[in-house]
């Protein structure tokens, strides 16, 4: 089993012009097979590949998003980006942390990373949404920080969880 501890868990924001750009698709192909093939989730999975395939695209760009990603040496294990919903509000999306590396420390490790930099950003809240299928990363919300709210998007999976952390 690989391990990595926290205080040896590089985070830094992806250049679209940097040479990891391919690793970091395929671990997000990595993430959706996860989410597609493991979990069984239905919706939004043509939007996934969608995206993926335009990665990194403007929506995790400067000035108002970033795409970060957590390294262990060489190795690439995690990533999580920012997105702008409106002037004071970001949403999470796309946090994955190899199956390998987790339990570590390296989800709130990442969290911690994201929200300050959302905060750099002058965003005064960030918005997630999840499924309950996704049982780690609703227990790492949650011991975050991160509180239930209403629906603020659609998400069309049956056990949709939407979530808030105020900044």
């Amino acid at each position: 089993m690989n391990v990595c501890l926290p205080e040896e868990v590089e985070l830094e924001e992806l250049n679209v012009n940097s040479i990891l750009l391919n690793e970091v698709k395929e671990l997000l192909q990595e993430y959706g097979n996860y989410m597609y093939n493991g979990l069984g989730l239905i919706a939004g999975k043509e939007r996934f590949f969608k995206e993926l395939e335009m990665f990194p695209g403007n929506i995790y760009s400067q000035p108002s998003g970033v795409f970060i990603i957590a390294k262990c040496g060489a190795t690439l294990i995690g990533c999580v980006g920012i997105k702008k919903l409106d002037a004071y509000t970001c949403e999470m999306k796309r946090l994955f942390v190899r199956p390998a590396y987790r339990r570590r420390g390296t989800g709130l490790l990442i969290c911690d990373f994201l929200v300050q930099y959302s905060r750099k950003l002058k965003y005064k809240s960030i918005l997630l949404d999840t499924n309950l299928e996704m049982k780690e990363a609703v227990e790492l919300y949650k011991k975050y920080g991160f509180k239930e709210i209403k629906a603020y998007c659609i998400n069309e999976n049956q056990n949709a969880v939407f979530m808030q952390y105020i900044l």
